[in-house]
């Protein structure tokens, strides 16, 4: 009865390996569909609450080390606590602020990819539909296994106006959240005579997801 048995069961294997074999391969995402799987990860974050060390580092513009306590309430609702003057990137706060580069550059293109330290990534050129020039581009670099963004660049033709890096910490064993975040702005990026400057965010003390109130984010009288 085994060996009766035995060629049928064998046949069954062979069937199996050959589906396996011919099945299609998982398609590639777009370069658009990796852009959106990274705002669909930002958006897991429906509010923190952050711990925020500033360091300022401009020609022109002499801020100590401050630190600051951060609100964020998703989409776009900051609050900043702090004892004195304190510069921080907005886009910073609001996790790349990836949603909001989508909706003023609506076309994406693979732009090439490597690596960041010892994650690999994809790189996305973002322009605007009516710049056939390319005058006015957004390159992002997303984290192929984890769809992060680690990197964006601001570009005004052949002059790069803004640099953001992204580090990130595990929050909950769920979030991955920005641990270090520094901002490089090109001489002239304000739009006035500066010459630019390096503006260095670290992150700590995390509280994730606890439902924040709107009455945070109003303005006090």
């Amino acid at each position: 009865m085994l060996r009766r048995a035995m060629p049928h069961a064998l046949a069954a294997l062979v069937a199996t390996v050959a589906v396996a074999l011919t099945a299609p391969a998982a398609r590639a995402l777009s370069a658009m569909e990796m852009v959106q799987q990274a705002v669909r990860v930002t958006e897991r974050v429906e509010d923190y609450t952050a711990d925020v060390s500033v360091a300022v580092d401009a020609p022109n513009l002499q801020i100590p080390r401050r630190t600051a306590k951060v609100y964020y309430k998703r989409p776009d609702k900051v609050q900043v606590e702090s004892s004195g003057l304190t510069v921080l990137p907005r886009d910073a706060l609001l996790l790349g602020n990836l949603a909001e580069h989508l909706e003023e550059y609506a076309t994406a293109q693979f732009a090439g990819s490597g690596r960041i330290g010892d994650r690999r990534v994809r790189c996305v050129k973002l322009s605007p539909i009516e710049a056939s020039d390319g005058s006015g581009r957004v390159l992002v670099w997303i984290d192929a296994e984890r769809y992060l963004l680690l990197r964006s660049e601001i570009w005004r033709g052949q002059k790069r106006m803004l640099r953001v890096s992204f580090e990130h910490t595990l929050v909950d064993g769920r979030h991955w959240m920005p641990s270090r975040i520094v901002t490089e702005l090109a001489a002239g990026a304000l739009g006035g005579r500066d010459e630019g400057g390096t503006i260095e965010l670290g992150f700590s003390g995390y509280r994730v997801n606890t439902g924040l109130s709107d009455s945070i984010f109003e303005e006090s009288d």
